[in-house]
């Protein structure tokens, strides 16, 4: 069950931050309750389609795996992200590409059994649908890198995403231009698409679509 929200919020700059004061947690149950069931269609507008494990791992304080790349990359050297990657014409399913690239970049094997569900799929920067694929395990699972493009990977606790105030920045490279949470943890940076795929799951599985959203200044 998850407690009712209560915040206090501040301001720092130009970006409001909220600090719970309540526990709210994540379940299993709410969070298959809440995902969408069937495989959704990639965005129409994209010229791409990719896939990413959403991996919950440790029914005593659930937690989300997360990849920091490497720093020698062209491109998004030393960004944190979730598994995951294209879509490939050998994958059978947006799942099954997920699960792939899971194992190719953490060497954790799940199957389709852990999984619970599906977030929408969202736009990247470079014009990919992406889709989120949510898995659960009720045991603490424990990656390491497998190709050199990861650095490093980590889990961090889904209630440090809601008792650690996110810090808002706006982001030019999105047009419109969105306003996007930020985290730190243990010396990493969650930001950018991946931080916008966590912020949509706590809207879609704790029903409050406020949530982790930047408030209108007062």
């Amino acid at each position: 069950m998850v407690a009712e929200l209560q915040f206090e919020q501040k301001f720092i700059g130009l970006s409001r931050v909220y600090s719970y004061t309540n526990e709210m947690q994540v379940t299993k149950q709410r969070v298959r309750s809440n995902l969408l069931d069937k495989e959704p269609a990639p965005l129409a507008i994209c010229r791409g389609h990719a896939a990413v494990a959403f991996v919950i791992s440790d029914i005593n304080s659930p937690s989300l795996t997360l990849c920091a790349k490497a720093p020698h990359l062209r491109k998004h050297a030393g960004e944190v992200s979730l598994p995951g990657g294209k879509v490939e014409l050998s994958d059978n399913s947006t799942m099954s590409a997920a699960l792939r690239e899971l194992e190719e970049e953490t060497g954790l094997r799940l199957t389709a059994e852990h999984s619970l569900g599906y977030l929408n799929p969202i736009e990247s920067l470079y014009q990919l649908s992406v889709t989120p694929c949510v898995f659960w395990s009720d045991d603490l699972l424990i990656g390491k890198p497998r190709e050199q493009e990861i650095a490093r990977v980590f889990s961090m606790p889904m209630a440090e995403f809601l008792s650690q105030p996110p810090i808002f920045e706006v982001s030019q490279h999105r047009s419109p231009a969105v306003w996007m949470p930020r985290w730190a943890y243990e010396n990493e940076e969650i930001w950018g698409l991946t931080a916008l795929i966590i912020r949509d799951f706590f809207q879609t599985v704790l029903a409050d679509p406020m949530i982790l959203n930047r408030p209108s200044m007062p």
